[in-house]
C-alpha cells in the first residue's frame, strides 16, 4: 500500500460539512468504499519479527476512537497522514492503512456505531446503521477503485469476474424495470453499479439486484444497447461494444 491520500472522500466530507443534507451524506457513504483510509494507532505496542516482514505475536493495537451523538462508540478514520497528525499536536502520529471498505467492515465487526472521517474537521460521522445496506449486500470494490484509473484498469477488474448491480424500478402493478440510460452520444446503454450505495446515489427510490458480470456484458451487447456505464454518479466508466466484446472473450463461458 502506497501513501494514503483519499481525495474523493475528503472532498465529499468537506461538501457535507459545508451543507449537511441527504445528498451530500450519500456522497460520503458511497466514497467510503473507494481507496484507502488510515487508522490512528498512536500508542500501540507493536513489534516486528526478526526479518521485519510481519507483526510479531504479542503486539497490542490501540485505535483511537470517540463517541457518536447517541453515545455509541465511534472509530476515527483519516483520509491522509496530515489529518491524523492534527489529533496529536506536539507528537508524531502513528497510523495504519486499510482499504476503505475493509475498514467499514472492521468497524461493524468490532461493534462500533459510527466512523468519523477526519475528526479534526471538516468531518462527517457515518452511522454504521446507515451503511448496513451496503455491507450486507454484494459489492465490487475492485471495479469501484478501477473507475478512478485507466480504461484498461476497469477492463482488468471486470475480467476478474464477480458481480455488479442493476438498479430496479418497482412499479405498483408489481412489475419491475431495469434502469437504463443513454450515452453522451445519445445511444442506449445499460447501467451497472458496484454497490447498493452507488444505486442510492443515482436514485434513492430504486431497488437493486445482484447480477453476474458476464450476464451484464451480454445484456449490454444485446440490441438496441450500444454500451455499458458503470457507476453513473461518478467516477464513471463507459464501455463501448468493442470493449465489451473483448471483455466477454476474457470472461469465457
Amino acid at each position: 500500500m502506497g501513501l494514503v491520500d483519499n481525495i474523493p472522500l475528503r472532498a465529499a466530507v468537506a461538501a457535507f460539512a459545508a451543507k449537511a443534507e441527504q445528498s451530500s451524506y450519500l456522497e460520503v457513504v458511497r466514497n467510503c468504499f473507494q481507496g484507502d483510509l488510515l487508522l490512528d494507532s498512536t500508542g500501540s505496542e507493536i513489534t516486528m519479527t526478526e526479518d521485519g516482514t510481519s507483526i510479531a505475536a504479542g503486539s497490542r493495537f490501540h485505535f483511537h476512537e470517540g463517541k457518536g451523538p447517541n453515545g455509541e462508540r465511534a472509530l476515527f478514520a483519516f483520509t491522509r497522514q496530515e489529518e491524523a497528525q492534527r489529533m496529536h499536536p506536539g507528537e508524531p502520529a502513528t497510523t495504519m492503512g486499510q482499504p476503505a471498505g475493509g475498514l467499514m467492515e472492521f468497524a461493524q465487526a468490532q461493534g462500533y456505531g459510527w466512523v468519523y472521517i477526519d475528526p479534526a474537521g471538516p468531518t462527517c460521522g457515518v452511522s454504521l446503521h446507515d451503511i448496513d445496506f451496503v455491507l450486507r449486500n454484494a459489492r465490487n470494490d475492485a471495479v469501484k477503485n478501477a473507475t478512478a484509473g485507466r480504461p484498461s484498469d476497469v477492463l482488468d477488474a471486470l475480467a476478474a469476474g464477480g458481480t455488479l448491480m442493476y438498479a430496479v424500478i418497482e412499479h405498483p402493478d408489481k412489475s419491475v424495470e431495469v434502469r437504463t440510460s443513454t450515452s453522451p452520444e445519445g445511444k442506449p446503454v445499460r447501467l451497472a453499479f458496484t454497490s447498493a450505495a452507488e444505486v442510492a446515489a443515482r436514485s434513492t427510490g430504486d431497488a437493486f439486484a445482484t447480477i453476474d458480470i458476464a450476464r451484464i456484458v451480454d445484456d449490454a451487447l444485446e440490441p438496441p444497447f450500444e454500451g455499458l456505464v458503470i457507476n453513473p454518479a461518478g467516477p464513471w466508466a463507459l464501455l463501448g461494444r468493442e470493449q465489451l466484446g473483448i471483455l466477454r472473450s476474457r470472461l469465457g463461458t
